[in-house]
């Protein structure tokens, strides 16, 4: 198309190819976004794996990740991304609507490649709480940014071993992880589910 710059029409077509672009991410990642959404929710699932991640282990005389990363919360994390991430896949193979909003062949992708996701998301999160109690953090206290985009980098690193990862999509994820979660966060705020807004 020859579209002159600098135009109403031009602006309108370059603001649907970045919000088209966004959600084509974000889809991508949704089975990371969720594995990190569930672990509050996992007693549902695990009422009796209430065990912490760190088996209550120490480091330099502090917890390695404390009483929030818990086992259970782990494993609903990856269950729940490799199950969507199936769907996902079943979605692609099934309807021509959802390959048109995919960024990548979901049909030579590794099934397992969800799993892996919900790994790096809540790993990036545990390695963040490692930090965060070496620096006196007290658990639930807001650490800016890195709350927000802890699962993002942890994801990140793991999918660039089954896709293509390059700097575009890396710096749209990191945006709308950090713009999702702070969203996520203030409605939780609001309804009273969350303490902080950030």
């Amino acid at each position: 198309f020859n579209i002159p710059q600098h135009t109403p029409i031009f602006y309108s077509l370059l603001l649907y190819i970045i919000l088209m672009y966004l959600l084509y991410v974000i889809l991508l990642f949704l089975p990371a976004g969720l594995a990190n959404m569930i672990p509050p929710f996992s007693h549902l699932f695990f009422p009796d794996l209430n065990y912490p991640l760190d088996f209550n282990l120490l480091f330099r005389g502090k917890r390695v990740f404390g009483d929030h990363k818990t086992i259970r919360g782990f494993i609903s994390g990856i269950l729940i991304g490799g199950i969507f991430f199936l769907f996902q896949k079943y979605l692609y193979t099934s309807t021509d609507f959802y390959k048109h909003l995919s960024l990548i062949n979901y049909e030579q992708v590794s099934p397992f490649f969800g799993f892996w996701l919900g790994f790096g998301a809540l790993g990036g999160d545990a390695i963040k709480s490692f930090f965060k109690r070496q620096m006196s953090i007290t658990p639930g206290s807001t650490w800016f940014p890195w709350d927000q985009i802890d699962w993002v980098i942890g994801s990140l690193i793991i999918s660039a071993f089954f896709i293509k990862v390059d700097l575009v999509l890396i710096l749209t994820f990191l945006v709308a992880g950090l713009v999702l979660h702070l969203l996520v966060n203030g409605i939780g705020f609001i309804i009273k589910m969350n303490k902080s807004y950030i």
